[in-house]
Order: structure tokens, then sequence, then C-alpha cells
């Protein structure tokens, strides 16, 4: 399991917000391969943890259906290494499972083509650390050849959206969010060096740690969200080789959909 640097990944909340998610999940153990959910995505990679709450981080996303009294302050997600549907599910197997419905696409024109998809299970606290409510939210992966991008499926949202996202256009009246930022990942004992404090602080990179590798390695993250019907849309990827206008399309397509 990677360790992330989630301090730098909520830079505008509280800083018990962000010791408090930090010291939650960076001490969440690994989902098994026999666990009854699955993550379409990282398990691949070994990284799930990372993925999800990355995706969450991103839109600042999760349902409200089940939220007790109490302002949601912090998240923590998390799935097994397993995935939940091998084949596009139905929309009776998504309602029965999610109590939700979103649209769904099996293959998109572009050419990305569903591979797996998992449940993912989100708990939120209040600020002093108190149970606030559970939800599920959907995560399917797409592949076009080597290449992978994520679509995260949730119903609602909750908390104000990062700064690191921008309206690019406005489509049928709703508005598609863009981010992106690099990602630097080091080895699980790597000490910070004098540069590598003065680009986390000027937002030049995001760090994480894991033992997954023993060498560095830059990745570029970006994603695009919207939110339709209730129910919010965040496209993620990571290294992905797909163009910002691709993603717009590609939401377009989900829009579309009747």
């Amino acid at each position: 399991m990677n360790n992330y640097d989630w301090n730098n990944a909520f830079p505008d909340t509280p800083e018990s917000f962000k010791n408090r998610v930090s010291a939650t999940l960076n001490s969440l153990p690994d989902k098994k391969e026999n666990d009854k959910m699955g993550n379409g995505k990282i398990y691949k990679k070994g990284s799930i943890k990372k993925k999800i709450i990355v995706g969450l981080v991103a839109t600042m996303v999760i349902g409200t259906t089940v939220f007790a009294a109490g302002k949601v302050s912090s998240i923590i997600s998390y799935s097994s290494s397993t995935p939940t549907y091998t084949t596009m599910p139905t929309v009776e197997q998504v309602k029965k499972d999610f109590k939700f419905n979103p649209k769904l696409v099996n293959k998109f024109d572009n050419g990305y083509t569903f591979a797996n998809g998992c449940i993912v299970d989100n708990k939120g606290t209040d600020d002093k650390g108190n149970f606030a409510g559970k939800t599920k939210s959907l995560d399917f992966t797409y592949t076009k050849g080597n290449d992978e991008l994520s679509l995260y499926m949730e119903n609602g949202r909750l908390g104000e959206r990062s700064k690191r996202e921008t309206v690019i256009t406005n489509y049928n009246g709703i508005d598609l969010y863009y981010y992106s930022y690099t990602d630097k990942f080091e080895p699980e004992n790597y000490k910070m060096t004098e540069q590598d404090k003065k680009d986390k602080l000027s937002g030049k990179y995001v760090f994480s740690y894991g033992s997954d590798s023993d060498k560095e390695k830059i990745s570029q993250v970006q994603g695009l969200n919207w939110m339709q019907d209730g129910i919010n849309y965040s496209f993620l990827g990571s290294d992905s080789n797909i163009s910002k206008d691709e993603l717009v399309k590609m939401a377009q397509q989900v829009i579309n959909i009747k």
C-alpha cells in the first residue's frame, strides 16, 4: 500500500482535517483478493487506496442519502483487489447494489471499452471524528490498448469543489470541470530533499510514497467531472494518452444517454 501525501492533497482544508485524514488513511490495511468488493483500476498496480482517494480529493464527492446529523469533514474510501463486475452490469443490478441509476456506457465512441468495475465503500466523519454516515459508489475501468481510464459514479456530492478544478465548457446546461496535477512517487523510505520541499510548497508536485517500486516515478494525473440528475460522474486517468478534448467528448456521450 502506498502512503500518500494527504496534507498536500487537501490544500484548502483545516489542519485538523488534514491530520485526521492522513493518519486514518495511511493506516488502512490492503483488502485481499477474496474480499467482496473490487477495484477495477489500481488493484493491477498495487495501490488501491491512493487511486480511490485521489478521485475523491479531485472531485470532493460522496453520497448524501445516508448521512446522519453533523457535517462530514473527512472521507475514508476503500475496496478490494477483486473486481465486482467483469462484464457491464445491467441497470437492474446497479439499482439493486447502489439504489441509484447512473448512465452506463459499455464502449465509448473513441474506443475506450469497459474492462471491469468495483463497489467502493465510503465512510464519513465529522470535525470531531464522530461517525457521520456511509455510502457506496461505483468505479468502472475502461481500456484502449494499454491505456486505462476510470469513471467514478456517486449518488450526490458533498463539500466544496477543489480549487484545482475549473469549468472548461458547458454542455446542455451542465458544467464540465477539468483538473490536472503532477504526482511524484518515491520509495517508501525516501527522505525529501530541500528541492522536494520547495516543489511541494509551490504545488509543482504532489508527493506519494510506497513499496511498489524502488525507483522514483513522475505521473500526470488528470480528470473531468460533472453533475447530472443528482449523480456525480468523474473521469480519472494517470499517465493516460487521452486528451482534454476527448474527455469532454466522452462526457458528452454519457450526458446524451436517454
